[in-house]
Formats: C-alpha cells, sequence, structure tokens
C-alpha cells in the first residue's frame, strides 16, 4: 500500500510539476523580495532569577499571606512582566514615543523550562533601543516587586505599631492602677506581661524598618542586555528557505488535490480495470505535435518508438487471435480528439508490412481522415457504395506505394450514417472483404459522439479502443464500455496514447539498437 502511493505521488509530481514548482518559486521570490526591502530588526535580551519569597510574610510573622500557588509563581510573574503597568515604567524611565500596547507587540517574555529563570527580549529597528528597552521593562519589573514586598513589610509594620499602641496603653492603665489602688501581686503580674509584650514588638517593628531598606524584590537581574549589532530580521536565505519548503508542500498538496478532482485516466492500469481487457501497446505523445500525431510513424519513422508500437500491436493482435479466426476489427474511441484514426491508419500498414492483405474502411463519415494519411480520392467513398451509387471496384483504393493495403474512404456525410452502416448491405460490404483479405480494418466514428458505431460494430469480430491519457474521462470510458456490451461487442484491447511512455525501453535503445546502421 505504502509504495503503491509512493508510486502515485511521484506521477503526480511527473505530470503535474509545474504546479509543485510555481507556489515554491512564487513565495520564496517574495519572501527574499520582501526580506531585502525591510528595515533590519535588532533585539535586546535580558535575564531575569524569579524568587517567591516574602520577607513580610517569611521571616516576621505577618497575618499577610503570599496567596500565589507556588507552581504558578514564574508564570505569574511572566504575566506581571508583559502588564502595561510595566510597559508605562519603562517607557517613562527613557521618555520613548510610544504606548504600552505597541510596545507590547515588540516584547517576549518566557520562562526556561524547569527553571526560574526568565528572559524578556525586545526588538527594534535600533539596536541601542532595544538593548535599553529591554532593561528598562526588567529594571521596571524589579522596581514594581520590590514596591510590593515593601508595601508587604509596611502593612505588617503598621500592623505591629498598632499593637504596640496598644501595649503602651495597656502599661499606662495598669500603672495608674496600681497608684491609686496600691499594689498587688495581680497587677504587678499584668504590668510585666504587658511590658514584655511591649519590649517584643518594638524589636520586631525595628526589625521591620531594617527589612524594609533591605529588601530586593522577586527578581534580580541576571544578565543585562548588550547592544548585538547583528539584525535578527530580516534574513533572507533563511527566509528564503522556509519559503521554498512551504511553497513545495502547498505545490505538492495543490497538485495531489488537482490529481483528485482530474477525472482523466493516467495510467495503463486504470485503462485496463475499467474496459476490463489488456493495454495491448503505448504510443508516446511526448515530442509529437499535433500534425505530427496524425502521420504513418512506421513510413515516416520507421525506427521510432512509435513505429514499434504499432509492431508490438500487431504482435499482441497474433496472440490474440491465435485461433485464426479474426479477420475483422473495429477501430473506435469513447469520445473525439484519441487518435483512433492515426491507430487505425498505423495498423492496417503494419499488418500490410508483414505480408498480410488489408482492406481499411473509413466508417467515420462525421470528420473522415484517410486523406491525411493516404493519397486517395476522398470524394467516392463508402457513403457511395451502400448508398448504391458505385461498385466496390470504384471506390476501393490501392494507395500508391502500398502493394498490400487498399482503402475504403468515407465519401460524403449522407443523411442517415448510422442507417447505412446498420444496413444489410454494409454486412455484405464486410463479409466480402473478409473473403478477399486477411484482415478488415473499420475506423469508425467515436462511441459517445454518436450512433455511427454502435450500428456497424454487429459486423466485425472485434473492436479495438482507443484511449488518450489525460484526455480520456473515467466516466466516458465506462460509458463506452457498457454501450459496447450492450450491442454484443468483443473489445479486444486498448491502445493507449500516453505522455512520457516509449512504445518499450528508452528511445536511446530505438535509436541506438533499432537504427539501420546497427543492422
Amino acid at each position: 500500500m505504502e509504495s503503491s502511493n509512493l508510486i502515485r505521488v511521484i506521477r503526480i509530481v511527473r505530470e503535474r510539476i509545474w504546479l509543485v514548482l510555481l507556489p515554491a518559486v512564487v513565495l520564496t521570490l517574495t519572501a527574499v523580495a520582501v526580506g531585502l526591502l525591510q528595515p533590519s530588526v535588532y533585539q535586546g535580551t535580558v535575564t531575569i532569577l524569579v524568587t517567591q519569597q516574602n520577607i513580610g510574610t517569611a521571616l516576621l510573622g505577618s497575618p499577610q499571606i503570599d496567596q500565589t500557588p507556588p507552581a504558578n509563581f514564574v508564570q505569574t510573574q511572566v504575566l506581571v512582566m508583559r502588564s502595561p503597568t510595566i510597559a508605562q515604567d519603562a517607557i517613562r524611565s527613557l521618555g520613548l514615543k510610544t504606548t504600552p500596547s505597541a510596545l507590547a507587540k515588540r516584547v517576549t517574555v518566557g520562562q526556561e523550562a524547569d527553571t526560574n529563570i526568565v528572559t524578556i527580549s525586545v526588538t527594534d529597528t535600533s539596536s541601542v533601543r532595544a538593548a535599553d528597552t529591554a532593561n528598562a521593562i526588567a529594571r521596571a519589573y524589579v522596581d514594581w516587586s520590590q514596591g510590593l514586598q515593601r508595601s508587604s513589610i509596611k502593612a505588617a509594620a503598621d500592623d505591629v505599631q498598632q499593637r504596640l499602641t496598644l501595649a503602651q496603653q495597656s502599661i499606662t492603665s495598669i500603672e495608674a492602677t496600681l497608684a491609686s489602688h496600691g499594689s498587688n501581686q495581680t497587677a504587678q503580674s499584668n504590668l510585666q506581661v504587658a511590658k514584655d509584650l511591649y519590649t517584643r514588638l518594638a524589636d520586631k517593628l525595628e526589625q521591620l524598618r531594617g527589612f524594609e531598606q533591605l529588601v530586593t524584590g522577586f527578581g534580580s537581574i541576571l544578565a543585562e542586555a548588550v547592544v548585538d549589532p547583528k539584525p535578527v530580521s530580516p534574513s533572507p536565505i533563511r527566509d528564503g528557505a522556509i519559503a521554498i519548503v512551504i511553497g513545495l508542500l502547498l505545490g505538492l498538496g495543490t497538485a495531489v488535490l488537482a490529481d483528485a478532482l482530474d477525472n482523466t485516466v493516467k495510467s495503463a492500469e486504470e485503462i485496463e480495470e475499467i474496459y476490463g481487457v489488456s493495454v495491448l501497446t503505448t504510443v508516446s505523445t511526448e515530442r509529437s505535435k499535433k500534425r505530427e500525431a496524425s502521420s504513418l510513424a512506421l513510413v515516416q519513422s520507421p525506427f521510432s518508438p512509435g513505429a514499434e508500437a504499432y509492431r508490438v500491436l500487431r504482435n499482441n493482435l497474433g496472440f490474440i487471435n491465435f485461433q485464426q479466426d479474426m479477420k475483422t476489427i473495429l477501430v473506435t474511441s469513447a469520445s473525439p480528439d484519441e487518435g483512433k484514426s492515426t491507430i487505425a491508419a498505423n495498423l492496417a500498414v503494419v499488418l500490410s508490412e508483414a505480408g498480410k492483405k488489408v482492406a481499411l474502411v473509413v466508417c467515420d463519415f462525421h470528420r473522415p481522415a484517410a486523406d491525411q494519411f493516404f493519397e486517395i480520392d476522398q470524394q467516392h467513398g463508402l457513403s457511395s457504395f451502400l448508398g448504391g451509387v458505385e461498385g466496390l471496384e470504384v471506390v476501393l483504393q490501392q494507395p500508391a506505394g502500398f502493394d498490400n493495403l487498399w482503402v475504403l474512404p468515407a465519401g460524403g456525410l449522407p443523411p442517415n450514417p448510422s442507417e447505412l452502416l446498420g444496413s444489410s448491405k454494409m454486412e455484405q460490404l464486410v463479409a466480402s472483404l473478409r473473403d478477399s483479405v486477411d484482415w478488415v480494418i473499420l475506423d469508425s466514428a467515436p462511441l459517445l459522439a454518436v450512433a455511427d458505431t454502435a450500428a456497424a460494430v454487429r459486423w466485425v469480430d472485434g473492436v479495438l479502443i482507443a484511449t488518450r491519457a489525460t484526455v480520456t474521462t473515467r466516466d466516458a470510458a465506462r460509458r463506452s464500455r457498457s454501450q459496447l456490451e450492450h450491442v454484443g461487442a468483443r473489445i479486444l484491447g486498448v491502445v493507449l496514447w500516453s505522455p512520457n511512455t516509449a512504445a518499450s525501453g528508452g528511445d536511446s535503445y530505438f535509436q541506438g539498437y533499432n537504427s539501420p546502421a546497427s543492422r
């Protein structure tokens, strides 16, 4: 399965190479052009170590508790560094002419995996300004976190101050009671407790005032941003390489989609599956122009791959006809412009070259093509014979240079071609020619174009289908097979016109081995 998919992809790329390469070329040229036109962008990066300890809470037992979950603490600080508040402080410190939202688009803040290290990167068209802005954001964050911790310590100090005031008031009240009522053991004990509490609170308040001056905040700068003269963008080479990859993938996807939407047959395997018969030969159309395609390859280029393809067709027909009971063949196609007349003419010639007597009867009244291959009189032909106007000895002609070949051209277009081809006189003509020659080849109209072929197919031993890869649709091929089966025709095989295909083997083989000089 994987092998067949790979073969299919290779075929798609070969057949639609322009569709694969075009997006890559366009995207690459666009990416390089845009990169060259864009101004250089530089980057400044600063590294910060984030710590979680809250001095006011951890050391002094303040009732203020840090509610940030430990696992999310660094991520929370990353969001703080991205906040408009920090951006505004950095803008103010540098005097930048921008807004927090505009600056945020040029700032990237990220946490190193599984660490408390955070990097702040800033891009700018100036390498100096990029480094200065990154450092300004880092300092703004450090100042903010210091202010937050100082606020925490100040809140704890204010709480201690309130408790110290209450302790002083309690001492004053107890001393006043002792002065007015005299000394007693309970009062003296309460006074000592109040004084001890006051001492502890005073010591704690003094510690808080000292810690407030020592606060460092949640983050400390590990490495400040330095000026990097090398721009991070644009990078035409990098952008071009990325564009090539993306373009090729896009082109390949487009080619695969186009192939899936394309309803034409592509290979001999598809043709054989549709018609249920073998492809008897494949004629290459790789270098054939339209005028050259409608020619006698066996006469004009007897040592070409095209000529060899017709010899292969002759041999394969011999294998099919091993009992020698088949003498009449009708050549047709599903639709017009599939080369059936060229195949019929070349088949007649290749059979005559083998010493067989061959009669080529052109039954296509709508687009007769016999005069393209042979020097004959096209005005007198099958239509006048079937209409009783002229005899067979007049319309059956032998082209010059072909000793074993006779051609019966179509003649003029009759008003009732299908009735003439299905008439008893047509049956008698085929039977008479069958008795006189070794092979009778009928060049008939396309099956789906007119009803003529369905009328004539009953008089032959078998049908040869001409199909053109990337032109014949699968639907047309299926419909043509259905029509032939409906009238009980025997499909002998298919002749496939295919691009990029030699008759059998490469061109160099035929040009070298099959040339006269090699004999």
